[in-house]
């Protein structure tokens, strides 16, 4: 058993870990708005459009999907379809949690390596306006399966060990965010 002092440093960092994860979160959103305001002023105003302003939204959007699904999103941000899971017993939910969860691990484990040969081989490509080249605009992808997986993996193992993320009072899931 760990004692508290070893926990608050543990806490502490990851907290610091995901308050940074925020804050670059807000950063590509606040980049991609400005380039998108960039790009219809100078598109409309002075009818002179600017090429590099749709690479930088895209970019900003999809890396912050992927950024925010991998480390500032919560099991409670998640959209789950619990139809059918509302409506059984706490122990058919626990044997859902684990089937799902390791389906969605072994899936994403599956994939890595293609996801990981198709990512290096975009290496050869540079976008048209910046040059950035097309293996780094994916490579978000790379760390959102490992984010995935090291999740889903948490979740299964602690519904096996008869844990489940639905036992956590709301409460304590609006103080996670707070």
């Amino acid at each position: 058993m760990t004692s508290p002092s070893t926990v608050r440093p543990a806490h502490r960092l990851l907290r610091w870990l995901q308050l940074g994860a925020n804050h670059v979160l807000v950063l590509m959103m606040a980049t991609m708005f400005v380039s998108f305001i960039l790009q219809i002023g100078f598109r409309y105003v002075s009818n002179k459009p600017l090429a590099w302003t749709d690479e930088v939204c895209v970019l900003m959007w999809l890396w912050g999907i992927l950024w925010g699904g991998s480390f500032v999103m919560s099991n409670r941000d998640d959209i789950r379809f619990d139809v059918l899971a509302s409506h059984v017993s706490r122990g058919v939910r626990r044997v859902l949690t684990v089937v799902v969860s390791a389906a969605i691990v072994a899936i994403l484990l599956l994939s890595l390596p293609a996801s990981w040969s198709y990512i290096s081989f975009m290496k050869v490509e540079d976008s048209a306006a910046l040059g950035i080249r097309m293996d780094f605009f994916f490579s978000i992808y790379l760390a959102f399966v490992v984010a995935m997986v090291v999740r889903h993996a948490w979740l299964g193992i602690e519904a096996f060990r008869n844990r489940l993320f639905d036992d956590e009072p709301a409460d304590l899931a609006a103080g996670e965010n707070a």
